[in-house]
């Protein structure tokens, strides 16, 4: 895929290039040029051929520079950073930090990558972001003394994720419990959150971000044709312009870096405070599946553990994990 993705660059900046230019460029034959542009179609890349003008992209692409978003991080943040890379195409971003070693407490290590194969959501599903419209990575972290709010992560992702955008311009951007970022009942982006932890010693975690940046109209069907919440991006819920992908990976990766050393160390304090100001669901009427189980009832916030609090009839319990939907009154 070397050759598609200096192709793709190539094409980032929106205008008409010919065929046999690019093969001149590229020092490839056309035919090798038109089997390229096909596999960057089949992730979901559009690109417009016209006889006689050759091939361009329906807009300019903010393709992720690994230098430029290092250079958009605050110094303090840049230091904790012991790795960093960006790539064209991987599996995963987070299986793939998942399995390198833990990087150094305090310190993190960041993958950002174009393209998925294998890209996860929550309970297994897939996460799908085509080329160019979105912004996905994963940070790693070492938990020394993980502490028992630990399983509150997601949910302090979460909120730094949130904090970002609103500061970014995104208005109305609230959390569904326990990972899902939306405005109003469609999906801006997701968190998910693996861990490696062994008895009471060290905990090495890695958070994984995925935000829709800009989706064509083939892509909000894609979506919402794997199931789960339809779909919205940054670009319908914005008065201004989109920050460019770049930029908005760096404050990304610089929220979750401050927010991941202030819960090193000081944990889940104010978590439950913040999260209500956040809160998609509290007050709402809601489904929680838990394997062939549903659970009715209204949501009332959560835990200092995280964990949702469920109002059956005036009885709360707690829900560790579940998919929640809301019911609406007939």
């Amino acid at each position: 895929m070397d050759l598609a993705w200096r192709l793709a660059r190539r094409l980032g900046d929106g205008r008409f290039h010919s065929g046999q230019h690019l093969a001149e460029e590229l020092g490839v034959s056309r035919s090798t040029v038109w089997n390229a542009l096909q596999s960057l179609q089949d992730r979901g890349l559009e690109v417009f051929a016209v006889r006689g003008k050759g091939y361009r992209l329906p807009e300019p692409v903010d393709w992720l520079e690994a230098d430029r978003i290092l250079k958009a991080l605050p110094a303090a943040v840049r230091h904790r950073i012991e790795g960093f890379e960006v790539l064209g195409e991987i599996d995963s971003t987070n299986a793939r930090l998942v399995s390198a070693p833990p990087p150094r407490p305090g310190q993190t290590r960041v993958c950002l990558a174009e393209y998925q194969t294998s890209g996860r959501g929550r309970r297994g599903r897939r996460w799908l972001s085509p080329l160019g419209t979105g912004v996905c990575l994963s940070l790693a972290w070492q938990f020394q003394q993980p502490g028992r709010h630990i399983s509150a992560l997601g949910l302090i992702a979460g909120l730094h994720v949130r904090a970002t955008l609103l500061a970014a311009g995104t208005d109305d951007v609230m959390l569904k419990w326990p990972n899902d970022l939306v405005v109003g009942e469609r999906k801006l982006g997701g968190i998910l959150v693996e861990m490696r932890a062994e008895g009471n010693g060290p905990a090495h975690v890695v958070i994984g971000v995925g935000i829709n940046h800009r989706l064509a109209a083939a892509d909000f069907k894609q979506i919402e044709s794997a199931g789960g919440l339809a779909a919205t991006d940054l670009a319908q819920h914005r008065e201004t312009g989109l920050p460019p992908r770049n930029q908005l990976a760096g404050q990304l990766i610089a929220g979750l870096v401050d927010g991941l050393a202030s819960f090193s160390a000081a944990g889940a304090k104010g978590l439950t405070a913040a999260w209500r100001a956040a809160d998609a669901l509290e007050g709402q009427r809601i489904a929680v599946e838990i394997g062939s189980e549903t659970l009715l009832g209204m949501a009332a916030g959560i835990d200092e553990d995280g964990a949702l609090l469920l109002n059956q009839a005036g009885a709360v319990s707690r829900v560790t994990a579940g998919d929640v939907s809301v019911r609406r009154r007939e």
